[in-house]
C-alpha cells in the first residue's frame, strides 16, 4: 500500500481520489499526530462490498398469545429490537429503531468503537443502514426482512 503523508495528500486529493475509486488504497501518513492510529483512503464501492458479507438475523422474541399482546421482533447483530401487534407493525418499529440506533452510534463513534464497550462490531451493520440514507424500501431489502414476514 501506498503511504501518502498528509500535506502531500492535501495538494493531490483529486488525483488520489481517483485512484482510490480504481481500488488503490493510500495510507495517510501524518508525522505531526503521536497516536499511531492510520487513516486510509479507499473506495467506497470496496466497503461497501466488505459491509454486504455480513448478514442480518433475527428471532420473534415474543408473539401475541402467552404473556405478550405484541409480536417482539429481534436482531442478534445489532440487539435493537422491533415491537408491534402484527408482524408487519414490528418490522416498520424495527426499522425506525435501527435507523435511530444508527444516528446516534454514528454521532458518538469514539463512544461505540471503543473496544471495551461491546458495540464495536456495530459498526459494519449500521453502515449499511445509513449507505441507505432514510430509504425505507431499500432498508427493507439491505435488512433481509423479507425473511422474518414469510413465517
Amino acid at each position: 500500500m501506498l503511504q501518502v503523508p498528509v500535506h502531500e495528500a492535501k495538494n493531490r486529493l483529486t488525483v488520489l481520489r481517483r485512484e482510490a475509486a480504481t481500488g488503490k488504497e493510500f495510507l495517510l501518513a501524518d508525522a505531526k499526530r503521536k497516536d499511531g492510529s492510520s487513516v486510509s483512503l479507499i473506495s467506497t464501492d470496496l466497503l461497501d462490498e466488505l459491509c454486504e458479507t455480513r448478514k442480518f438475523t433475527y428471532e420473534w422474541i415474543d408473539q401475541p398469545g402467552g404473556k405478550s399482546e405484541n409480536y417482539s421482533l429481534y436482531n442478534v447483530e445489532t440487539g435493537v429490537y422491533g415491537v408491534g401487534p402484527t408482524r408487519l407493525e414490528a418490522v416498520e418499529d424495527f426499522i425506525d429503531n435501527i435507523l435511530d440506533y444508527a444516528q446516534v452510534y454514528f454521532a458518538d463513534l469514539p463512544y461505540y468503537l471503543s473496544p471495551s464497550g461491546g458495540r464495536r462490531g456495530h459498526y459494519w451493520y449500521l453502515r449499511r443502514v445509513l449507505r441507505c440514507a432514510g430509504d425505507r424500501e431499500k432498508l427493507f431489502c439491505v435488512l433481509d426482512l423479507e425473511k422474518v414476514l414469510v413465517n
